[in-house]
Formats: C-alpha cells, structure tokens, sequence
C-alpha cells in the first residue's frame, strides 16, 4: 500500500523505517508525522463499545491518533476486537506485543518465551498506553472495520 501511495501526485509517504536511516533521521521523521494531513495506521485492540486501545514503543503513533494529524485513518482487522477493556488490555499486553517484538527482532524477554513479563529491557516496545473514547474534532478520526484478520 505504501508503495501505491507514495506514487500518487503531492503525496509524500513519511516511513521513519527506512533502512539506512540513522537514528536521528529516524527521529526526525518520528516527529515530523505528527504535522501531517493525513495517517494511516492500525490499532491493537478495539473493544465493543468503541474505545481504541493501543501499546507503542516511543509514543508516536499514539500521539499522533490523539492530535496531530488532521485526519487519522485507522485499518482495523476483526481479530482486534473484544469484548471489553480488560480483555484487549490483556490482548495487546499478551498476544500483539511478544508477537511485535519478535518481528521486530528485539532483544528482550517476550520474544524467548512468546509471554509478557512485564520487563524494563532497553529494548522493551511497551511503553506507552492510550484509550480513546472519542475524539474532540468531528470528522478527524475514521476507523476502518474489516472483515478479517489484519495484524496483531
């Protein structure tokens, strides 16, 4: 999708991924999607009644669902959605982030056991929760709904 974005007239895809990028470039790009028009990202977990859970490594892309941008689409898979707040608060922590930073390739305890530990490593990619209930400007926030498994 990223690829048939970027190709699109006036439009600028920000990827603070790219290889050969180094730290502060990356950075930098970090902070520079906050002032974009448009995001497309995911969510980890969505629960009946609405709310947005999400677990980030630097908090970015949390931030940037919160305000920023001027329009957040979010692309939602039906394997994020539960019940209720305990039980995608258990979801993200258990199941999207052990997976999350094995295909990442981090370095801490949930990528040797594929189970939360609670860790402080370095490397740790749990570090910043966020619950949104609703969004102050009408119209910003779009969450896509499909019907099948998109993710962690």
């Amino acid at each position: 999708m990223w690829e048939e974005l970027a190709k699109k007239p006036g439009v600028e895809v920000i990827d603070p991924f790219t290889p050969g990028l180094t730290p502060e470039e990356s950075y930098a790009r970090l902070r520079q999607g906050l002032l974009t028009d448009f995001m497309i990202t995911s969510s980890n977990a969505l629960t009946l009644d609405g709310k947005l859970v999400n677990l980030d490594a630097t908090g970015n892309r949390v931030a940037a669902m919160c305000f920023g941008p001027e329009k957040v689409i979010l692309v939602v898979g039906l394997n994020k959605v539960a019940p209720d707040l305990d039980s995608v608060l258990a979801r993200v922590k258990h199941l999207a982030a052990p997976i999350n930073a094995i295909r990442l390739n981090k370095e801490t305890p949930c990528v040797e056991t594929g189970l939360c530990l609670d860790c402080r490593s370095p490397a740790r990619i749990c570090n910043v929760w966020s619950i949104i209930e609703g969004q102050r400007f009408e119209h910003r926030l779009h969450v896509k709904l499909v019907g099948e498994d998109l993710g962690y």
